[in-house]
Formats: C-alpha cells, sequence, structure tokens
C-alpha cells in the first residue's frame, strides 16, 4: 500500500500548509481546518502502514507453513 502511504503524506503536508498560511493571516477557521484535514492525513499514512505490515505478517505466515488462522495456540 505504498500509494496510499504517499496519499497520507501528501494530505497531512497539504493540511501543515494550510494551518501554516492561516495561522500567519490570524484566520481562526482555517487553522481549525488546516489541522483537521492535517491530521486526517497522518491517520491515514499511519493506518496504510499498519495495513502493510499486517499484510507482510500474514505472508510470513502463511510461508512457514500453512494458513495464518487457526495455527496459534495460546497456552
Amino acid at each position: 500500500m505504498k500509494w496510499a502511504e504517499l496519499l497520507g503524506k501528501a494530505v497531512a503536508v497539504l493540511g501543515a500548509g494550510l494551518f501554516l498560511l492561516s495561522l500567519f493571516r490570524l484566520d481562526g477557521a482555517g487553522v481549525g481546518a488546516g489541522l483537521v484535514v492535517f491530521l486526517y492525513g497522518v491517520g491515514l499514512a499511519l493506518l496504510a502502514g499498519i495495513y502493510g505490515e499486517l499484510k507482510a505478517v500474514r505472508a510470513l505466515l502463511e510461508r512457514g507453513g500453512g494458513s495464518a488462522r487457526g495455527n496459534v495456540r495460546f497456552g
């Protein structure tokens, strides 16, 4: 999910730019909107990274001898 991480980073950069521009112009609504867009972008990038890691772990478990489901024994 490399494209999703890049999209999240791009949205975060746009949000940070909007935040800083609005901060310099002393526009309170723009500061809030910039912060929301920035946090949305960071969250999107983090979720894409976590999803990619989970896919990698699943592929590793499947390569190690069977399905990733049902192979874990507790206790």
